[in-house]
């Protein structure tokens, strides 16, 4: 709370242009490194979900968000998320 409005946006500006260039990367793959699942796959999945708690809004990022929707269909995720009590 005691941030300075200032860092808040400049943070916020950096993380959207960050996300802009992932959502770049998307364009045409699967995963991050084509039609190939791996582990740094699990771990945008994760970082980006935490979008949501913060109000971080995703919908400017097309690929992003197919990309979120194929990493949360597969199996071990949805039993991860059930477990962790993500998911109901």
């Amino acid at each position: 709370p005691a941030t300075p409005a200032e860092t808040k946006t400049m943070s916020v500006d950096k993380l959207q242009s960050r996300l802009k260039w992932v959502d770049s990367e998307l364009a045409g793959k699967q995963y991050l490194m084509g039609d190939q699942y791996t582990v740094a796959d699990g771990y945008l999945f994760t970082v980006t979900n935490w979008g949501q708690y913060v109000g971080l809004d995703l919908s400017p990022y097309a690929n992003l968000i197919a990309y979120r929707s194929r990493v949360g269909a597969r199996p071990a995720v949805v039993a991860a998320m059930k477990a962790e009590g993500l998911l109901k």
